[in-house]
């Protein structure tokens, strides 16, 4: 083996990986919904050409236009970048099981009435509104009424189970 050869960096396979991943990481920033997208810390360039990707349809200029996003993030912090996408969705996930169970809970309120508020941390005032709403809220009330009642019970349910 010849003394004169000397390491000049990552092999091309390794480059390639990293350039997949990049990709890789590109679609997944582009798929993000637009309030997660608006909150990336990104560059002006790699935000626009992110921006250009989220707006074409799946084609071979938005695979190129991907490639040239992998090319910009090479000059971004990659990992922060894949750390919120992560970490949002286990936030969705939280958020999703708080709506469930203020659903949940509003319909407890209107099968059994105030003692389904037995066992959580409702303050008397919260046990006096969820008294009037309910009453809005009942099948005998004016849809009018009825209606916005409900929604005012979820409203206060998912204050309940915030502890607020």
């Amino acid at each position: 083996m010849s003394e004169d050869l000397e390491y000049s960096g990552p092999s091309k396979s390794s480059r390639k990986r990293e350039h997949r991943e990049l990709q890789a990481l590109a679609e997944s920033l582009a798929a993000l919904p637009e309030a997660r997208f608006r909150k990336l810390p990104l560059s002006e360039r790699a935000r626009d050409a992110l921006d250009a990707a989220r707006r074409m349809a799946r084609s071979g200029s938005r695979n190129r236009q991907i490639r040239l996003i992998a090319q910009l993030l090479l000059e971004e912090d990659t990992e922060a970048l894949s750390r919120p996408p992560q970490e949002l969705e286990a936030k969705a996930r939280e958020e999703a099981a708080r709506h469930h169970a203020a659903e949940k809970l509003r319909e407890r309120l209107l099968e059994a009435g105030e003692p389904a508020l037995e066992g959580t941390n409702a303050t008397p005032e919260q046990r006096e509104r969820a008294r009037s709403l309910l009453h809005d809220a009942s099948p005998r009330a004016p849809s009018s009424r009825s209606v916005p009642a409900r929604r005012a019970l979820y409203r206060l349910a998912l204050e309940i189970l915030a502890g607020g």
